[in-house]
């Protein structure tokens, strides 16, 4: 009996001992892999769509390169906004600019490129965008916003030579337009002078920084020449119409330079501004009064017509000008207002022809008549002039 009970005792040690075994610390587990690291591309949300940066540059790159300008403009401003002092902020911002300006939306391009030039004035695109803001603003004519692009542009230690001739172009134009012609004038000649330092421009087609300064020139010797005026008549009347008249024909030279530019909107400019100048001429010489010697309505209707057929040359050949500015315009599709103005300088100068035609016919004098009194004038002042 107790050799079964040891037997028994055994067999319940050994099952214990087993169940201790059984229940102890487990088995250390193998190791966790380390965490996968994913990229995902930030997502942009509009209203439209749900995108990414790259998909949305690469769809304005395409679209601007296509000419599709709108479209380009979509891709753009959500690029700008989406991030707009991103590293790629600067760049986006320039496109928007292009594109705006290929919609001929000119003052929002203007605005993107000087939104640029501030939030990154140091960034790679910055002069650009200036000098593509002053493009800009000489087309709009404002002029104030122009001088202050030319003088931050100046005040840039990046500027190349063909920037710096865009500024001094740029503030000499716009200082021009606001009367200080002193000021520009150094602006101008400076720029002038660098350009042909460079030889840039020498060739047939100006480039348009250059145009752009042969057309501040021709502004400038205008404005002084139009200074010249004959109402009260001057003592020295000859003396000053020469002047007036030498005037007009050194800005028309100048002018004339600037048709040769490569964009044909300067060249609209400058032929608008050559007939003007006649046009302006004619009108201050018809406002000259008759001389108090002229008491009868008939000593009048002379004086009326010796003026009107002595200086009838200056409309027609202001006429001649418009004519062909508004043919240009009419081949380049150009619909500035500098056309318009043309269209518009030109109809007047056609219906003031008319009219001055009209008068005369209803004076008890014919044309032919008035020709020959001023031909006999002529020839009688020629031989009283003292001889050289």
């Amino acid at each position: 009996m107790r050799g079964w009970l040891s037997v028994l005792g055994a067999g319940w040690m050994a099952t214990a001992c087993l169940a201790c075994a059984a229940t102890g610390t487990p088995a250390a587990a193998p190791p966790a892999p380390p965490p996968t690291h994913i990229d995902a591309e930030a997502r942009v949300v509009t209203d439209k769509e749900v995108t990414t940066e790259n998909e949305l540059a690469t769809r304005g790159e395409r679209a601007l390169m296509e000419q599709r300008w709108q479209d380009a403009v979509d891709a753009y401003r959500t690029l700008v906004a989406a991030d707009p002092t991103g590293p790629h902020g600067s760049e986006y911002a320039f496109d928007l600019g292009l594109a705006l300006e290929g919609l001929q939306q000119r003052a929002q391009a203007r605005d993107a490129f000087l939104e640029l030039a501030r939030r990154f004035p140091e960034g790679p695109k910055a002069r650009a965008a200036l000098v593509r803001a002053a493009s800009l603003d000489a087309y709009l004519e404002d002029w104030t916003a122009l001088t202050a692009i030319g003088d931050m542009l100046l005040a840039r230690g990046d500027l190349d030579d063909i920037d710096r001739i865009v500024a001094l172009g740029s503030r000499g134009l716009a200082r021009v337009e606001l009367g200080e012609d002193g000021a520009a004038s150094k602006d101008i000649l400076d720029g002038l002078e660098l350009a042909d330092q460079l030889h840039y421009g020498a060739r047939d087609v100006l480039p348009v920084a250059v145009a752009q300064l042969r057309f501040a020139l021709g502004e400038l010797r205008r404005m002084r020449s139009e200074r010249i005026t004959f109402d009260p008549l001057p003592a020295d009347f000859t003396d000053r119409i020469e002047e007036r008249a030498g005037g007009l024909l050194e800005a028309q030279a100048a002018y004339s330079m600037a048709v040769r530019s490569i964009d044909p909107h300067w060249a609209a400019m400058a032929g608008y501004r050559v007939g003007e100048m006649y046009r302006a001429l004619h009108r201050d010489l018809m406002q000259i009064p008759p001389p108090a010697r002229s008491k009868t309505e008939r000593q009048k209707q002379m004086f009326y017509a010796f003026m009107h057929i002595s200086y009838r040359i200056l409309l027609e050949k202001g006429l001649r000008e418009l004519e062909q500015t508004v043919a240009l315009g009419e081949r380049t599709a150009d619909s500035s207002p500098w056309i318009q103005r043309a269209r518009d300088a030109r109809d007047e100068m056609r219906t003031a022809l008319a009219d001055e035609k009209a008068q005369i016919e209803k004076m008890p004098f014919t044309e032919e008549e008035v020709k020959m009194a001023l031909g006999l004038l002529k020839k009688k002042t020629e031989a009283a002039a003292p001889k050289k």
